[in-house]
Order: structure tokens, then C-alpha cells, then sequence
């Protein structure tokens, strides 16, 4: 009965909120592991080079480069069906390695 109910709930929401003008947004395509891959490795070395680098704020640079491919490594995981941890901020070296192992098992590389 509970589920009859919010059923008709949403679909009468789903009136209202098409009648004065909102629109539902339309999900975004997934991007496809190829592109994906090619982000990864220019964030990888992107790393590098801030490593190398005697640039202002290295720590800053380092942490915000490394977040960045923490987050499509978790994107590219996720698009080929590999199990990703879950992690408010960026990924331990231990998670980090693991996963890049089983892309790489998985016959994926960047």
C-alpha cells in the first residue's frame, strides 16, 4: 500500500513540476573507458612533472594533481567494471596501487 502512495505522489510531483516549467535534467552519456584512459595518462604525467618540479606551492600542486587522477582512476575503474573503494578524498597509495593493478590485469593501460 506504502509504495501505491508514493507512487502517486511522485508521478502527481512529476505533473506539477513539468506544468510550471521545471524539466527534468537528462543524464549525461558515459564517457567511454578510451577517453577516460587518455585522461589518466596525461594526469599521471601531469604528476610527474609537478614531482619533478621546483614550482611555488608544491604540496598544493601535488595534492590537487593527485586528487584529479584519483578521480578519473576511480571513473576509468567504474566504466570497466572494476570494484572502486570508497573515498571522501583522495586514495591511499595502497588503493591506488591496487587498482591500477587490476586495470592493468584487466588488460587495460594509459
Amino acid at each position: 500500500m506504502g509504495n501505491v502512495v508514493v507512487d502517486v505522489l511522485r508521478r502527481g510531483l512529476g505533473a506539477l513540476a513539468w506544468a510550471v516549467g521545471v524539466r527534468p535534467r537528462p543524464r549525461p552519456e558515459p564517457v567511454p573507458p578510451v577517453l577516460l584512459a587518455l585522461d589518466l595518462s596525461r594526469l599521471a604525467d601531469h604528476v610527474r612533472h609537478v614531482e619533478e618540479s621546483d614550482l611555488p606551492s608544491k604540496a598544493e600542486r601535488l595534492m590537487a594533481a593527485r586528487l584529479a587522477y584519483d578521480h578519473v582512476l576511480r571513473d576509468y575503474c567504474r566504466a570497466v567494471d572494476i570494484p572502486v573503494p570508497p573515498a571522501i578524498r583522495g586514495l591511499s597509495d595502497a588503493q591506488r596501487f591496487d587498482m591500477e593493478s587490476r586495470l592493468i590485469g584487466a588488460g587495460h593501460h594509459w
